[in-house]
């Protein structure tokens, strides 16, 4: 695990690509959103996942972290805009796929955020990380002394999953082995 706030420049773009690989995007056009992430992360908060897409007239970074779902976008030459969206507050998440590009969905109470031309591979995958972070959030907030379990079972899942995609891209699993396996490993 890489230490955000002193990585260099490399081995941010390493993270960045190995966070994208695991919810399956390609992050087209966000790497400078995700070199920004380090400076609004909280202390102890850990990305998870990336992926990418088309809001409001431009393309987002969208990170998940252990804490909540950020929305960034850093304009061509200055400003960012940002979202936060806690992932106690998420109500639904949810995604639809066409022939090569999908949508993901985020609802919380009071907003929904749809992110538009997210490549189709991600859909599921990125949404699935969402919920199952999402769902160990809650029980951890709900039983503090089953939040150690859980954290540990997640980053088990997720070890799993990273050793698979490295499988996948050595040639041993193809990506339906690769879908299949991840898919039995986080819905349990």
């Amino acid at each position: 695990m890489i230490n955000y706030a002193t990585a260099s420049e490399s081995e941010l773009k390493k993270e960045f690509q190995r966070l994208a690989k695991l919810s399956g995007d390609d992050s087209f056009g966000t790497k400078k959103e995700f070199l920004h992430l380090p400076k609004i992360l909280n202390a102890g908060e850990t990305p998870l996942a990336v992926a990418s897409g088309f809001m409001d007239g431009n393309t987002w970074l969208i990170a998940l972290t252990n804490q909540r779902v950020i929305f960034l976008d850093k304009g061509m030459i200055f400003g960012v805009k940002q979202v936060d969206v806690n992932l106690n507050n998420i109500v639904s998440v949810g995604g639809k796929t066409g022939l090569l590009l999908g949508e993901i969905l985020i609802s919380t109470s009071g907003q929904n955020y749809k992110i538009k031309n997210v490549v189709k591979s991600a859909v599921i995958p990125f949404t699935n990380l969402v919920n199952a972070t999402r769902n160990n959030t809650s029980q951890s907030t709900k039983r503090t002394e089953q939040a150690n379990g859980t954290s540990q079972a997640f980053d088990d899942a997720m070890s799993k999953i990273e050793r698979l995609a490295k499988m996948r891209d050595e040639g041993i699993l193809t990506e339906d082995e690769f879908q299949l396996q991840k898919n039995r490993i986080l819905n349990g």
